[in-house]
């Protein structure tokens, strides 16, 4: 992602620093034998049908087994009202009949054009249909009742392919496929308000680059003797990145655009990606927006570029003994260029991502960064009558703005939050790259 003024393809962005949060801890069921653990899953390719859905009923040993259902699909999904249709299948071994189907099955569904975020619901009581297919009534499901006791750890690389992005168009170029297909790079030059130009001999006041190496993380651990809700529980999204920015402007008076929306190419970004653990769909949903910062308090002219790398992880972890807390990543390491600076004023420009993360649809996490480019100036030598009668102070700094919350109704992991709803403590990085004083 960009990170230096630039996150922006895919997110990265909300990582806070670790901080407890409020959390009903799984009661104890019994100790359990020490010896036994959670079966460990690991990411498979899937069924031959990518569409098909998978029906999994649980045990009181805590294990669950798949109700085998053919090619069985939803041809029908209403959330909100609690139904579902699945069709009777054109495998040779048959597909879903009510018979086969009990209160309590999971059904869990990949992202469909029926079900784009995936579906993860309880079987309540179903109805054959003349045509072979089944309507089922449904209540939401949690993963625990889908993968039971078990134990996980997907790190999935997004590509190119899992992303939707809006059709380019002036302003913004990005390309994929480097690294195997597993990076993403995004160039952009950003509108500037009223009263800021380019300097002389530059044709963008402000552009930026992105490369990154983008990955969804998700963990899971529970076993039953412990507790109905897992132990143990992640969702995020890491890369690894590198990213410029470059400004050179100049502007003739106070501004400030807030977090404007940032209406170019991949502006908007949605991810809906599956993954099996076992034979277990697993949708990780993604929505990314973008917004551009730029402000001065007074007349300044920037001439200077950055470089910034690092390793970002966003998103949110859940401990039984500790609760729920904000993933954390390292402060990036960056380098400037020379600069030239000058005025009176305090420069900032910057390009932020806001990000919602979650599972099946549900939103789990919400997260804005942006990091940014600053410039002070108290004081310039132009125009002044002799050099030596005036001061100058001027400095550079790099940073990075963090803040997000995490939600209650990311249900599907089975964790309940005593607060709707927690702020991730705000951080900010920031680090001087050049500085100076003369007359």
């Amino acid at each position: 992602m960009k990170f230096s003024a630039r996150h922006l393809l895919v997110p990265l962005i909300v990582t806070g620093i670790a901080a407890p949060l409020s959390a009903i801890p799984a009661a104890a069921a019994g100790s359990g034998p020490a010896d036994r653990t959670p079966p460990v899953l690991t990411a498979t390719g899937g069924p031959a049908d990518k569409g098909a859905v998978t029906v999994v009923r649980g045990g009181a040993d805590g294990a669950t087994t798949v109700v085998p259902l053919g090619d069985s699909r939803l041809t029908g999904y209403d959330e909100a009202g609690g139904h579902a249709v699945l069709s009777a299948g054109k495998a040779a071994n048959g597909g879903a009949s009510a018979a086969q189907l009990r209160p309590g099955d999971v059904i869990a569904s990949p992202a469909t054009a029926v079900a784009p975020h995936g579906a993860l619901v309880k079987v309540v009581a179903t109805r054959p249909a003349a045509d072979g297919s089944v309507t089922v009534d449904t209540a939401p499901a949690d993963l625990v009742d889908a993968l039971g006791d078990a134990k996980a750890d997907l790190r999935t690389p997004l590509t190119a392919a899992d992303l939707k992005v809006k059709p380019l168009t002036k302003g913004g170029n990005a390309t994929a496929g480097q690294a195997g297909g597993q990076s993403i790079r995004l160039d952009v030059d950003v509108p500037m308000p009223d009263g800021v130009k380019p300097t002389q001999g530059n044709s963008s006041a402000l552009s930026a680059s992105m490369e990154l190496r983008p990955e969804m993380l998700f963990s899971y651990e529970r076993a039953h003797w412990y507790g109905y809700a897992p132990s143990r529980a992640e969702i995020g999204v890491a890369a690894d990145y590198g990213a410029g920015v470059k400004v050179h402007a100049e502007g003739s008076a106070s501004y400030d655009t807030g977090h404007k929306p940032l209406h170019i190419p991949a502006a908007e970004v949605d991810v809906d990606k599956t993954v099996w653990l076992g034979p277990v769909p697993i949708v990780l949903n993604l929505k990314v927006d973008y917004f551009y910062d730029v402000s001065a308090d007074g007349k300044i002219t920037v001439d200077a570029e950055q470089r910034t790398d690092g390793r970002l992880e966003v998103g949110a972890r859940y401990d039984v003994n500790k609760g729920w807390s904000a993933l954390t990543s390292p402060e990036p390491t960056t380098q400037g260029t020379p600069a030239r600076i000058q005025g009176a004023a305090t420069a900032k420009a910057g390009i932020g991502s806001h990000a919602r993360l979650g599972l099946y649809g549900s939103v789990g996490v919400e997260a804005d960064a942006m990091p940014y480019l600053k410039a002070t100036a108290t004081g310039s030598a132009e125009g002044a009558p002799s050099k030596k009668d005036v001061k100058t102070d001027w400095g550079l700094y790099a940073g990075l703005e963090l803040n997000g919350s995490f939600f209650a109704d990311l249900r599907v992991f089975g964790v309940k939050v005593i607060d709707h709803s927690w702020a991730f403590p705000e951080v900010r990085y920031e680090r001087k790259l050049a500085g100076g004083t003369g007359r």
